[in-house]
């Protein structure tokens, strides 16, 4: 299927924010930084200031790769079943990947700057956001071997994997609209035990489903 190649290059450059953000603070950083934080959200160990640019090169590396994968999947995953609204969900979500490895980039220079862990609140509102974006595309993916909640079950079944997508989509909207609510109510100590609850419903439901589903048609 035909894709824009200057529509495909332009979310790329969501990548050089980062970079623009590290020139613009490079001449206030001093000679040691923080190069690890620990549980408190302190810095534990510090290293040159050249260390800096590890955090948005291993980034926009990991980002380039996906975003690669993910707008060329049509092209070699066996399946094969790919539609234009497949094949356009699969660029969103490429985009959006790249939105947030870039705010997640930024945090970390910041933090860097800052010499502590801060703006929490943001950054899990971000991901709340993320989450609820990815369920409001979630039922347009088509089976694949790449991206979904890709189990024995839905692979095999075409319909198992339709009605899957179908509730994990509602259940990742309304679990990202959740926690970025709750991202501004929450302490944080409380907050991230629950992002990991919520991950972790978010994540078992649509198993479970896919699971029951697939019982309920073997009988």
């Amino acid at each position: 299927m035909k894709q824009s190649k200057t529509t495909g290059l332009i979310p790329l450059l969501f990548l050089l924010i980062p970079w623009l953000y590290l020139a613009f603070i490079w001449g206030d950083l001093p000679d040691r930084i923080p190069t690890h934080f620990g549980i408190t959200g302190a810095p534990d160990a510090f290293g040159n200031r050249n260390e800096i640019v590890i955090a948005p090169a291993i980034m926009t590396i990991t980002g380039i790769l996906l975003f690669v994968l993910l707008r060329n999947i049509h092209k070699i995953d066996p399946k094969k079943k790919y539609t234009e609204a497949t094949v356009s969900a699969m660029a969103k979500i490429a985009t959006a990947v790249l939105l947030l490895l870039s705010a997640v980039t930024i945090f970390i220079l910041y933090w860097t700057t800052q010499g502590k862990i801060a703006g929490f609140t943001a950054l899990f509102c971000l991901l709340g956001l993320f989450f609820a974006y990815l369920g409001n595309l979630m039922h347009s993916v088509k089976p694949n071997y790449f991206v979904g909640f890709r189990t024995p079950w839905t692979l095999e079944n075409e319909q198992n994997w339709r009605k899957t997508h179908q509730l994990a989509s509602k259940v990742w909207f309304t679990g990202g609209i959740l926690l970025t609510v709750l991202s501004f109510l929450l302490p944080i100590k409380l907050l991230l035990v629950v992002f990991f609850g919520i991950m972790l419903i978010m994540t078992l439901i649509p198993l479970v489903y896919s699971y029951r589903m697939y019982r309920s048609m073997s009988k």
